[in-house]
């Protein structure tokens, strides 16, 4: 059974600005992550079929300890399959969380209001994205104030 996430949010910027924070190495790294990590983009093939590789990281003292509790580690790579690129509108990629997969799947389309951005993650597994969805609450916070 899938389990999603929907996140909705509206941005004051151009499209392309957005896109290139979403998509570049460099953009993803000045704010994607909750507070406390920090994100090292080793690799983004932006097509259908490339990879997205990172490393997260915690930076907060807080959070090492936290995780360190747990038996948690500090940092981990993530190595992500995209599957559908359409710029600057459309970014999907595929996760391996273990035997099961989390999809992420941006859309930004331009309104009188804005530029809308639509994110649904989405699990092959239930249970998986609750957490996920904390974590871009706050990653979408930070993009926000990027924006600023």
């Amino acid at each position: 059974m899938d389990e999603r996430q929907v996140i909705e949010r509206v941005w004051q910027a151009p499209i392309d600005v957005i896109w290139e924070l979403w998509t570049s190495a460099e953009g993803i790294a000045s704010w994607f992550g909750p507070r406390g990590f920090a994100v090292e983009v080793e690799e983004i093939d932006l097509k259908a079929g490339g990879i997205f590789r990172y490393t997260m990281r915690a930076t907060d003292p807080e959070k090492i300890a936290g995780m360190e509790k747990q038996g948690r580690p500090s940092s981990w790579a993530v190595v992500s399959t995209i599957t559908e690129v359409d710029p600057p509108h459309k970014f999907v990629y595929d996760s391996p969380m273990g035997p099961e997969t989390m999809t992420t799947s941006v859309e930004f389309s331009e309104g009188p209001a804005g530029v809308k951005m639509v994110l649904v993650i989405t699990a092959t597994k239930d249970g998986m994205t609750g957490g996920a969805a904390m974590g871009w609450k706050s990653s979408l916070e930070r993009f926000a104030e990027r924006l600023t």
